[in-house]
């Protein structure tokens, strides 16, 4: 996040009175909180710009207490991209570029000890740009949103 994006956030925490709400910057590999500290954590739309998805799902499930939730808004594939779709800054940008295959995006949140309770496509979220909607096309692009929980 940047500067103004946490100035902002806690800004709108203070002014609609969320007391149990705290904001800090760090990067999503490596959350700034202890293990087991979290009820819920919520994604929307970062994953996929992550290298290492496998340690942003660890890392949730580090930060999560047994029981607790995580909802994630994603992009994700369903065949596997070409070096020049993820090489394209221009659909880096569009959050396709970093975009995960379905199946290895569902692997990896069970292997770090995340049970998905529920998944779905978006089917309401279009891409803008023509590169983008052919990717979509190409290599089945599309938003899903995960609902899964920490076991324990």
């Amino acid at each position: 996040m940047t500067e103004e994006q946490l100035a902002k956030a806690r800004r709108l925490a203070a002014r609609d009175g969320y007391t149990t709400v705290r904001v800090e910057q760090g990067y999503i590999e490596n959350a700034p909180v202890a293990d087991g500290w979290a009820d819920v954590v919520i994604s929307n739309g970062v994953i996929n710009l992550c290298d290492d998805k496998a340690a942003v799902f660890r890392e949730i499930a580090r930060i999560l207490k047994p029981g607790g939730r995580t909802a994630i808004s994603d992009i994700v594939t369903e065949r596997q991209l070409t070096e020049a779709i993820v090489c394209d800054v221009n659909l880096w940008a569009s959050c396709i570029g970093g975009a995960m295959q379905q199946q290895h995006y569902r692997r990896a949140i069970e292997d770090a000890g995340l049970q998905i309770c529920e998944m779905r496509e978006n089917p309401q979220y279009h891409f803008i740009s023509d590169s983008a909607r052919g990717a979509t096309v190409t290599f089945g692009v599309k938003s899903v949103s995960v609902l899964a929980a920490k076991r324990g």
